[in-house]
């Protein structure tokens, strides 16, 4: 076959790109260029192709390491690792195109890759060691390496080169648009330098020309942008630059700056592939539609009984397609819950309870609660995103990832609450954030507080009194420092902490003006006070939805926290 020399010296050149990622090992690449050009090859030419496969694997490990064995098993791995993950996604989605639909996208960017890459990882890696090319130390870091690269291989260059060589996909345009793209990449590439520099770390810059390179160019640059973002990304971190190059002692961790890199590349890739695959979606239902309405014209001088008979068939697709869209949210409203803290026992200090319920299945309420079980101290972070929705819920994600200095150090309360604001500050445009964090030394009994425009903290004695800590603190915006400062408050037994936002206070009906007020809902805490948090909770939650008319009649989202000190 012909094609069989031609991906041969056409692995070996993705090969030789791949290799001078490496490092840990001479065959151990952060991205595996290669392996995306092997499913590429599998999805456009078929089962045909694998000949040709395993010959480049082959020789270009053979070619970069000399040991006929290894390069033979590592051939084997890359081979069986294309094949493997072309197997799936064809059997699971009934489709050669990975960015088809959403459902194969979702399918392609998890168990249509994941499996392959450890397979081949696996194999690779072993072999190394076996053959004394691997100390034994070193296993499992070259191992997550390997994997990660096989991974990033699959997702960057498999959609990159399949949109581009598919005879079926045309870029059909003229040589403005060409150089719009030209002029776009270019934007991504200095934005994602810019990003990935230890001058300006500023991470989240090349996002939205990522954005609207996909809107503008569709497939073709979405693939193209992602591509480019991942080549800089990938190329800074292993010069040791950026903020994904975490070091150890002077030196690059591997494991903790490829966690981070991977986590970014596949938020960016998902953001820009979905974007593509949603709007071709629309295009199509947008195109039947317009069919069937020609349709209609045509059928009009048929008998009422065809034309009702067609009515019933299209809304029976029009609810499919509901029921998928219904589906897709759902995937978000979970994917958003596991950023919820999980349900945990109450350490012997502290009785914890909290509830959250989305004004739709997403939501831009936040809160994270964490025990330190050596310091015996605990840690609370609350906020509440401007809006609702997936917008909201979108930025309340990029909170989520911005509480890295508040998980290092959670005692550090007005520098973290500054720190959020200087994460996310290029993405909030017309939003605004406002936060809460308490930190708790169960020992000692001292509670410290700090907010950034949030509700206060009040605090319920075991004799009912009411104790509110109101310290000064700016909203999150990207306009002004939020200049929050800290109170402290010493713990008696019995004493509740509330953290709650403003949807609780503000719930209403639709067709009335009296709020539930704040006041109302401290005396409903308070009447309460005795019993187990998690009956305390329920209470509360009945009653306000009671109030707003039912939970399809909340107005916002609704979360409240609440903390019982059990200590002297």
């Amino acid at each position: 076959m012909i094609w069989t020399p031609i991906l041969a010296v056409g692995y070996i050149i993705f090969s030789k790109i791949g290799f001078q990622l490496a490092f840990l090992n001479s065959q151990v690449s952060p991205v595996w260029p290669p392996e995306g050009m092997g499913l590429t090859a599998l999805l456009l030419l078929g089962r045909v192709s694998i000949p040709g496969i395993f010959i480049g694997a082959f020789t270009a490990n053979f070619l970069n390491n000399p040991h006929l064995p290894t390069a033979l098993f590592i051939g084997i791995g890359n081979t069986l690792s294309s094949s493997l993950n072309y197997y799936l996604l064809y059997r699971l989605t009934g489709q050669k195109n990975p960015l088809y639909s959403t459902k194969g996208l979702l399918y392609f960017l998890t168990v249509c890759t994941i499996p392959g890459s450890a397979l081949s990882a696996s194999i690779g890696v072993t072999s190394l060691l076996y053959w004394g090319f691997l100390p034994a130390e070193e296993y499992w870091n070259v191992l997550f390496t390997w994997f990660s690269g096989e991974l990033q291989g699959f997702l960057i260059v498999a959609p990159l080169l399949f949109v581009w060589l598919n005879p079926r996909e045309k870029f059909q345009t003229d040589w403005k648009q060409k150089i719009e793209l030209i002029f776009w990449c270019g934007v991504i590439y200095i934005s994602g330098r810019i990003a990935f520099s230890d001058v300006l770390p500023l991470v989240f810059l090349p996002i939205p020309f990522v954005i609207v390179t996909s809107l503008r160019f569709q497939q073709f640059g979405a693939t193209l942008a992602s591509a480019i973002l991942a080549f800089t990304a990938v190329t800074q971190t292993v010069a040791e630059s950026g903020v994904f190059a975490m070091k150890q002692a002077g030196t690059l961790s591997v494991n903790d700056s490829l966690i981070y890199l991977d986590a970014f590349l596949f938020s960016i890739n998902g953001i820009s592939y979905f974007l593509v695959t949603v709007s071709k979606e629309r295009e199509r239902a947008q195109k039947q539609a317009m069919e069937s309405l020609e349709t209609i014209n045509r059928l009009k001088e048929i008998a009422n009984e065809e034309l009702e008979r067609k009515v019933h068939e299209r809304t029976q697709v029009i609810e499919m397609q509901k029921q998928e869209i219904d589906k897709q949210l759902d995937v978000a409203k979970r994917i958003q819950e596991s950023l919820f803290p999980n349900k945990m026992d109450s350490p012997e200090p502290i009785e914890i309870a909290f509830h959250n319920v989305p004004m739709m299945k997403v939501g831009g309420d936040l809160f994270d609660i964490k025990w330190n079980p050596e310091s015996h101290s605990l840690a609370v972070f609350i906020c509440d995103v401007s809006g609702h929705g997936i917008p909201a819920a979108f930025l309340s994600a990029l909170v989520k990832m911005s509480l890295d200095h508040w998980n290092k150090e959670p005692s550090s309360l007005t520098e973290s609450l500054e720190h959020i604001r200087t994460q996310i500050t290029p993405n909030l445009k017309d939003h605004f954030v406002t936060a809460s964090m308490v930190f708790i030394d169960t020992d000692k009994g001292l509670l410290r507080f700090a907010r950034a425009g949030h509700f206060p903290l009040y605090i319920i004695r075991e004799s009912g009194s009411l104790v509110t800590l109101k310290p000064m603190g700016r909203i999150i915006t990207p306009f002004f420092p939020t200049l929050s400062e800290e109170e402290s408050f010493e713990l008696k037994k019995g004493d509740l902490i509330i953290l709650l936002t403003d949807g609780l206070t503000e719930a209403r009906k639709p067709d009335a003006i009296e709020m539930f007020g704040e006041e109302k809902l401290l005396n409903l805490i308070s009447s309460l006070r005795n019993k187990p948090l998690s009956q305390v909770i329920d209470s509360v939650f009945d009653t306000i939805l009671e109030h707003s008319g039912g939970i399809e009649m909340i107005q916002d989202d609704l979360t409240l926290v609440l903390l019982r000190y059990r200590g002297n």
